[in-house]
């Protein structure tokens, strides 16, 4: 193959090579299984808060209803003072009627805390309910994203492996002082090695040259420097 020709034809395998790689570094489905997976760890933490919270609520209606049981036996034992005929001064027998009416007080108000506290409960459940509906939703997003990833990003490692087995057959094709010329060129201009002379520009710096510079290229070999960029830059190809 003319050497023109296969450096024209190597540059443009390799430019392939750096636009998959960067459709590969900048596909939508990356992006979005981060933005999910950040969600998830924000619903995560969300979970951890309410069951925290449920917790708090529930040591509340145990200490409560402790209490009440506690109120309760004291409650049976002044009810039994009352009916068992032991206490017969009237003082006594006011004393612990009073006392029993202040238990069911204390009682009644512990069990409207109670109810409260329950109710907080209920809350608290349906909230976690959604939290899980939210994180089950969120993991199967995240499936189906990465799954679409893994599919996309497949036909695109694909097909760069195609054009880097094609830019190796060309790479071969050439001289071992052009290879090495094209390569470090290719290193130390961000992978374009090569421009084709376009009129008196070349294409890859984009610098229209003298015209007594282009006439001196034209009259030289099908394959030059561009003396503005460095690189190699084909004068003629076929």
């Amino acid at each position: 193959m003319h050497a023109a020709r296969a450096l024209t034809e190597l540059q443009e395998h390799d430019l392939a090579v750096i636009r998959l790689e960067k459709e590969l570094e900048e596909m939508p489905e990356k992006r979005a299984i981060l933005t999910t997976r950040a969600k998830i760890v924000e619903i995560e933490a969300l979970r951890e808060r309410t069951q925290a919270a449920i917790r708090a609520m529930d040591a509340v209606s145990k200490r409560l209803e402790d209490q009440i049981a506690v109120l309760g036996v004291k409650m049976a034992a002044e009810q039994d003072k009352l009916v068992s005929g032991t206490v017969a001064n009237p003082k006594e027998l006011q004393a612990v009627s009073m006392e029993l009416d202040a238990l069911r007080r204390r009682v009644t108000a512990l069990e409207t805390e109670l109810m409260a506290e329950m109710q907080k409960r209920e809350n608290g459940d349906a909230q976690l309910a959604k939290i899980d509906a939210a994180l089950v939703n969120g993991r199967a997003t995240e499936a189906s994203l990465t799954q679409r990833f893994k599919d996309h990003g497949s036909d695109v490692l694909g097909r760069i492996d195609a054009e880097k087995r094609a830019r190796v057959t060309l790479l071969s094709s050439l001289d071992p002082t052009v290879q090495a010329r094209y390569e470090s060129l290719r290193e130390s201009r961000h992978g374009i090695a090569v421009g084709l002379l376009d009129g008196s520009m070349c294409n890859a710096c984009r610098v229209t040259l003298p015209a007594g510079k282009v006439s001196v290229l034209e009259s030289g070999p099908d394959i030059g420097v561009c003396p503005s960029c460095g690189r190699i830059l084909i004068v003629r190809s076929e």
